[in-house]
């Protein structure tokens, strides 16, 4: 038991004097390093022995991949070497900070080592910089070029290159590379232009920033878009042959909904012959003028149409179509040929002598040919001993009634004939009716019928 403690004490004062033959120094290229990047040293290795000697370099740490440019180096006495170092991330290495054993020895005399730490710096992808918006707290004016400014800042001391920085948002996208200086401070100014109908309100804008694909930073912030009024008007009159036509339009440039009011004025006699379009709120009589009115929202980007029409075609059309369609009625179905029956009556004793008159006449607008006058006696009626010119072209019986019947061969327009004849007879009733007369003619294809008056004799 006393030798063994024996020799731990001869261990323990023996072990500085080993060391003592090796000094090693490290300067640090790079030891700040994203997790794909590379940390690199200039190790400088001192022998401080009274004589030359080999020494190895190793790294026992398996989170790294190393390189090392000479991991052996002869070295004279008291003479330093050096020789650089590459570590390298596992890509399952967690950001943080590390510190690599690297063991230095005589290959000569391997008892004789020194173990020295390297220190390393990993920083997380999202811990490399910061990024905030400034814009017009106003916001921004989609009717001209508005600055929006990116601050973003190297969180490290370290070098960036090929940094992408975008902008994304519904209004609008820009992106552009930036390198970073370590630790800088730095502002990215992006000049956007909004569409003119773009409406007021917050709006989402995504800040991502990338390096090799690998997102540094990815988060949606907030930017404003102001408000302005633009409300235009435009007014046309055409006047046309009996018509009037006004057409209003109201369009909103603007980027905020507008409440409009428009009225449109005509006299009360105007009012029955004008139409709108759309409808309008309210109609209404004032100062002996009859208004329109109409109340509307007009949202950004819209437009309102207003058309106003005072006619007097239709009411016009309407009468003249009236007054043809009368006319044609008239002259297609309307009577042609009159025919009138007057009787004259001589009353001696039982007997009563009765003078007919028929007179007939052509009433339209041209000459008629082949009419046909027919007459009927009353019944029991003898057949007449007188007849005037002309005479009868036929006399018959029908029903047991005695027929007259006259062909007029040609009437010209205006032209009146009368046709007359005698009746003598006796008559036991206080009053008899004497039959209709007729006249029958030709119209194109139809055939036209025509009656006179009724007639009641008193004997």
């Amino acid at each position: 038991m006393k030798k063994k403690i024996l020799v731990m004490l001869f261990s323990l004062i023996l072990i500085p004097l080993v060391t003592a033959q090796i000094a090693v120094q490290d300067e640090v290229v790079k030891n700040v390093l994203t997790p794909e990047e590379t940390a690199s040293f200039i190790l400088s290795v001192k022998n401080q022995g009274s004589s030359s000697d080999v020494f190895g370099i190793s790294i026992g740490d398996t989170n790294w991949r190393d390189k090392i440019e000479d991991d052996f180096l002869e070295v004279a006495a008291g003479k330093t070497a050096q020789t650089e170092i590459e570590l390298t991330p596992n890509k399952a290495l967690k950001p943080g900070r590390y510190s690599v054993n690297l063991r230095v020895y005589s290959r000569t005399q391997p008892e004789i080592f020194v173990d020295h730490l390297l220190l390393i710096d990993v920083i997380a992808y999202e811990d490399l910089i910061s990024a905030s918006i400034e814009s017009n707290p106003d916001g921004l004016d989609p009717r001209r070029e508005n600055l929006i400014r990116l601050s973003l800042k190297n969180k490290n001391s370290i070098e960036l290159k090929n940094i992408k920085v975008t902008l994304e948002s519904s209004l609008f996208e820009d992106s552009r590379d930036v390198d970073f200086l370590p630790a800088e401070l730095r502002n990215e100014e992006f000049n956007v232009n909004l569409d003119k109908d773009t409406e007021r309100g917050d709006y989402d804008v995504r800040v991502l920033i990338e390096l090799n694909g690998n997102k540094l930073v990815d988060k949606t912030e907030k930017i404003k878009v102001g408000s302005y009024k633009d409300v235009t008007d435009d007014e046309s009159v055409n006047d046309g042959f009996l018509l009037t036509e006004r057409k209003f339009v109201k369009h909103n440039s603007g980027n905020i909904e507008t409440a409009e009011t428009y009225k449109a004025r005509v006299t009360t006699f105007e009012s029955y012959f004008t139409s709108v379009y759309p409808v309008p709120t309210k109609a209404y009589r004032e100062n002996g003028g009859y208004y329109y009115q109409w109340n509307f929202i007009l949202k950004p980007g819209e437009s309102y149409k207003i058309s106003v029409s005072t006619s007097y075609r239709t009411p016009i059309s309407i009468v003249v179509v009236t007054i043809v369609l009368l006319w044609l009625l008239y002259y297609t179905f309307g009577t042609k040929v009159s025919v009138k029956k007057r009787i004259l009556t001589v009353k001696s004793g039982n007997h009563v002598n009765m003078k007919v008159l028929l007179i007939v006449k052509n009433e339209s607008r041209k000459a008629l040919k082949n009419l046909t006058l027919i007459d009927y006696l009353p019944k029991g009626t003898k057949v007449p001993a007188e007849f005037g010119t002309p005479r009868p072209n036929k006399v018959s019986r029908d029903s047991g009634t005695e027929m007259l019947l006259w062909r007029l061969d040609n009437m010209v327009k205006g032209e009146e004939r009368v046709v007359s004849y005698r009746v003598k007879d006796n008559y036991d009733v206080p009053g008899i009716h004497v039959p209709r007369a007729i006249v029958k003619y030709r119209v194109g294809e139809r055939d036209v019928v025509t009656k006179s008056n009724k007639n009641f004799v008193n004997l």
